[in-house]
């Protein structure tokens, strides 16, 4: 009896972990069913008019957004598809009539620039014949996207017209289809339509995608691709490859100025993208020896950094232009230093009485960048030094943002500096990073750079800079800006 009342037990028990099972593998089934909301977007040939078709998947969201407070001006209609009934947008458009798998369709004026609420720059510009546009002027979309969603964008194009996106292609019969991801829709991103030919760059381990604009004259594509991957190979040495797997680069042609690049940034709406806008006709030797695309691809060795603390992103991007370029012969390593140390000497100038909280917050106001990038870079040698130094070498902030991007690499959430100092004590186990945010973030004062340079071996006399030729303060200096050996450690 006992025999049949446990056989019966153990098939009971078969029989729930069995269901638990099942059950389980539905759930999971369920989580990762995608619903995939279907974009179709036509250009003109004029280049000058977006016809949008949006298709939910499932039930249509409440509202959908779009990034510029000036989209609601550069539509010209918006209707629920088999509608007569155009709906008028706000600062979003209600979507209650729509029924579940259901479509709109709207209209786009891409022909001019329109600036009337939104301050933060145009967001329609025509380089030569081409079109380069902000989506946030006509990519209406939900305000935010669930786990369990994506945007698929499908792109029809006139002959011999091309478009570039920095959203991740996907693979298809001819068509040119991109998945958008779930990066914030308030996050800025841009598409180019055009008669270039998108040129791909392997480096790194990374595919950046390389679109040369319209100019008058002609920019040499051969060369700007040639100038684009030495700079990305120099960011990419840094710890091995690229930091991110793909990205968008864009070279305006037209920018004036007495410099190669005279304006350039980076965004990340969809992936890491980089604008350039280059003056095309500067010699090609100039945008070699030039720091702003090293500078610009530093962004991409962090998560995107929120507004409030811009410092962290622009000094590891002012702090990298030099070491990486001494790193690659294109200047000196002594030149590398000066470089460091006139910046410096700028940042201590600069925005007086002011925290570097507070510089970075006035920073577009009251023109206090130089505190601004150059705090952040003296914070992160500072962090450098001292890192080298406690581990024997065997750590630096290289293998730190390393160990960063290997955890924390995402694309759809804005990271506080205080959150990314705490996690580079993480990852490498010491407590450098909150220690020096702790130290200056707060301060009125730029960070004392003496115990820093006593390590370095560099005293400042009459003459400039002047170098120790001991041997420990050398190492450590060929270490950051060359190919020296590893400084040996307090043990030694």
């Amino acid at each position: 009896m006992w025999a049949t009342i446990q056989e019966s037990a153990s098939a009971i028990l078969r029989r729930t972990i069995a269901r638990a099972a099942a059950l389980l593998l539905l759930v999971a089934g369920t989580a990762a069913a995608e619903r995939l909301h279907k974009y179709t977007v036509a250009i003109d040939s004029e280049l000058s008019t977006l016809n949008v078709r949006a298709c939910f998947d499932g039930a249509a969201p409440a509202a959908l957004f779009a990034e510029s407070l000036d989209a609601p001006l550069a539509l010209t209609d918006f209707r629920v598809e088999r509608s007569r009934k155009s709906i008028e947008p706000g600062g979003s458009i209600s979507l209650r009539s729509v029924p579940e798998n259901g479509c709109v369709l709207y209209q786009v004026d891409v022909s001019r620039p329109i600036r009337q609420h939104d301050r933060t720059g145009d967001k329609i510009h025509h380089i030569g014949k081409d079109l380069l546009t902000s989506i946030g002027i006509w990519f209406w979309r939900p305000e935010k996207l669930e786990a369990d969603e994506d945007i698929e964008i499908t792109f029809v194009l006139p002959d011999g017209i091309a478009v570039s996106a920095p959203w991740s292609p996907v693979a298809s019969n001819g068509a040119v289809v991109f998945r958008t991801g779930r990066s914030p829709y308030d996050w800025p991103a841009s598409v180019a339509f055009g008669r270039f030919k998108e040129r791909e760059i392997r480096v790194g381990g990374a595919r950046l995608r390389l679109a040369v604009l319209d100019g008058t004259p002609a920019a040499d594509v051969e060369r700007m691709q040639a100038w684009i991957q030495d700079s990305a190979q120099m960011v990419a040495d840094l710890y091995g490859r690229f930091p991110q797997s793909q990205a968008q680069i864009l070279v305006a042609p037209g920018a004036r100025g007495n410099e190669p690049t005279p304006w350039a940034y980076v965004v990340r709406g969809g992936s890491p993208a980089g604008h350039f806008f280059i003056n095309q006709r500067r010699p090609i030797r100039e945008f070699f020896e030039d720091w702003t695309a090293v500078h610009e691809l530093s962004h991409m060795l962090l998560p995107y950094v929120n507004s409030d603390d811009i410092w962290l992103s622009e000094g590891v991007a002012t702090y990298y232009q030099n070491v990486l370029r001494a790193r690659r012969g294109r200047m000196k390593a002594l030149e590398a230093w000066q470089r460091l140390h006139a910046g410096f000497a700028r940042g201590m100038e600069s925005a007086h009485g002011l925290t570097l909280a507070q510089a970075t917050e006035s920073m577009y106001r009251d023109d206090t960048y130089m505190r601004v990038y150059w705090e952040g870079a003296a914070m992160l040698l500072i962090a450098d030094v001292r890192l080298r130094q406690m581990t024997a070498g065997k750590q630096s902030l290289d293998t730190a943002l390393a160990a960063l991007n290997e955890c924390c690499a995402t694309t759809d959430r804005a990271w506080s500096a205080r959150e990314l100092f705490d996690k580079l004590d993480e990852v490498t186990g010491a407590r450098i990073f909150g220690e020096i945010y702790d130290q200056h973030v707060a301060s009125r004062n730029f960070p004392d750079l003496s115990q820093t340079y006593r390590a370095l071996g560099i005293a400042t006399g009459a003459g400039g800079l002047e170098f120790s030729a001991e041997d420990r303060e050398l190492r450590l200096r060929d270490a950051i800006m060359g190919a020296g050996a590893p400084i040996a450690g307090e043990e030694d």
